[in-house]
């Protein structure tokens, strides 16, 4: 299990105690307005916060939002106003870190109240990639952790990521999951460890460039016997498969991608049919959906979604697994006529009897936006901490907290 060998809420009181809580509120951002599009995440980091002012404790929140540099690189103040509602107006917002202001603020901070740091990224060293003992003799570390008697961890979609924040106080204080990082364990356990046969994923998207190596590990892995491939990812290999596609998306992919990926990706699915690709599109043309063979690609369409053929191929291989797993939109499923693809094969993972998880950032938000958000098995927050769990990869931020609780052991039940 995921799970085993960290803390949890229940391991301690925390009745009367300062918790200092990663939470991760990272979301969309309108490119033009610069205010927030999405809540989901803000939503979901309050339930561990309003748990622990009930039990008694004073909470403090750590998070980020973007990355320099980025246009969504903004301040967590409208990220505050956004979780007030649902913790009772117990929240204040500081425009601080780590210097005299966040920590005059967290001295006086009493029992029942919470307060959301500055985005934890605007220090130059929050990103840098480290173990909990080089992380802890930063200056984040070192003035934060005397106020402090526990360190929650519920930042799940950022545990594939060895930042100060994320690790660095692991080897300071003791440390636990809070209740979304433990939910998350727990629901994937049965997709990561011992999958009910037989286990289908389906990935899509339109970022792809780097995500040949977690292609290539699910498809070598004896826990998965079919991949399905949607969207740009699935475009990509048929690029590499020597399909004639339109000129401006074959320049579009052939951008992000490269050469080695693409001989990478003919190799991929040359070694054998775990790996299927779509056999028609549904394409934009003239503002109309017209699906098409992939052999008659045409070259004033947009391929928008996976075609009616392919969606009836994929359903009847997603009916009959155990287990399935979605990343990735099929289709451009904001769009009614292109949302099909994306429609029909969350119809086929929400059967009864299929253990379905749905990730990542935009298939959740197809989910709710479809309605199968409460009809699938799990909804995860994850998007590239899913990818490094699929692929067997050693996750720093478990570790840390396995670590902590031994270290710490005296101060958990």
């Amino acid at each position: 299990m995921l799970l085993d060998g960290v803390k949890t809420l229940d391991s301690f009181d925390p009745s009367g105690r300062k918790i200092l809580l990663r939470v991760d509120i990272n979301s969309p951002v309108n490119r033009n307005t610069l205010k927030l599009e999405g809540a989901a995440k803000i939503e979901a980091a309050t339930i561990t916060a309003r748990e622990l002012l009930d039990r008694g404790a004073a909470v403090v929140m750590l998070a980020h939002q973007g990355r320099p540099g980025d246009y969504d690189f903004i301040s967590l103040q409208s990220h505050c106003e956004a979780m007030k509602a649902s913790m009772a107006g117990n929240l204040e917002f500081v425009q601080d870190i780590c210097g005299q202001q966040a920590r005059s603020a967290i001295k006086r901070l009493e029992p029942g109240k919470a307060l959301l740091l500055e985005n934890v990224r605007q220090l130059d060293y929050e990103q840098k990639s480290g173990t909990a003992a080089e992380h802890s003799r930063t200056e984040l570390v070192t003035s934060l952790s005397p106020y402090f008697d526990y360190f929650i961890n519920d930042a799940f979609a950022a545990i594939h990521r060895s930042h100060c924040s994320m690790v660095g106080f692991t080897a300071t204080l003791p440390s636990a999951a809070g209740r979304l990082m433990e939910s998350e364990l727990i629901h994937l356990s049965p997709l990561l460890d011992n999958p009910k046969k037989p286990a289908v994923y389906v990935f899509g998207g339109k970022k792809f460039g780097d995500f040949l190596p977690t292609l290539r590990s699910v498809a070598e892995s004896g826990k998965v016997d079919r991949v399905l491939l949607t969207g740009y990812l699935a475009i990509s290999f048929l690029v590499a498969a020597g399909v004639r596609i339109d000129g401006a998306t074959e320049s579009a992919v052939r951008e992000e991608a490269g050469s080695v990926y693409f001989h990478d990706a003919a190799k991929l699915t040359g070694t054998g049919t775990k790996i299927v690709l779509p056999s028609d599109m549904g394409f934009d043309i003239g503002g109309n959906r017209v699906d098409m063979e992939i052999g008659e690609w045409p070259e004033d369409g947009r391929a928008l979604d996976i075609g009616a053929r392919t969606a009836g191929e994929y359903s009847r291989i997603i009916s009959g697994a155990g287990t399935v797993f979605i990343s990735g939109p099929p289709g451009v499923y904001e769009r009614e006529q292109f949302a099909a693809g994306t429609r029909i094969l969350f119809e086929a993972a929400t059967r009864p009897g299929i253990y379905s998880v749905i990730g990542g950032g935009h298939t959740s938000a197809a989910a709710r936006k479809l309605g199968f958000d409460r009809k699938v098995s799990y909804l995860s927050t994850g998007g590239g901490a899913l990818e490094a769990l699929i692929t067997g990869k050693r996750i720093a931020v478990l570790d840390c907290l396995r670590d902590s609780a031994a270290k710490f052991r005296g101060r958990f039940r």
